[in-house]
């Protein structure tokens, strides 16, 4: 009996511990955390990953002849998520705009490693 229960506790605990996990995981280490984009944007370091991932994406995606023009401008930043690893992982869910007016929601994953100035994007989509 006092097996039985020793199992039952461990198994709640176990069961609670992920659900727990699961409610929380914005804030688990290595996890994406969402971000204000007001409040992120604000500062003048994320506004330049921003723009050196965007000439990254109109490159690769020119290149690839997934967009139409090379002059796209940040029309919207709808939403920010961010991932601490070796650096940070910065997600960008943004509108860009070309000169004709064509808008592109793109999201684009990059990762920054600012004591080497390095800025990468890693991924993209256009949704």
């Amino acid at each position: 009996m006092k097996t039985i229960l020793s199992l039952f506790a461990l198994v709640l605990l176990c069961s609670q511990a992920v659900s727990f996990a699961h409610a929380h995981q914005d804030n688990l280490p290595g996890g994406w955390r969402a971000r204000d984009p007001q409040e992120f944007m604000k500062d003048s370091h994320n506004q330049e990953i921003l723009e050196k991932a965007k000439q990254q994406f109109i490159t690769q995606a020119s290149q690839a002849n997934e967009i139409s023009s090379t002059q796209l401008t940040v029309q919207d930043v709808k939403r920010i998520s961010t991932q601490v690893v070796s650096g940070l992982n910065i997600r960008f869910e943004v509108d860009l705009v070309d000169v004709n007016g064509k808008v592109y929601d793109v999201t684009l994953v990059v990762w920054s490693q600012p004591w080497v100035n390095s800025v990468k994007l890693t991924e993209y989509s256009i949704n």
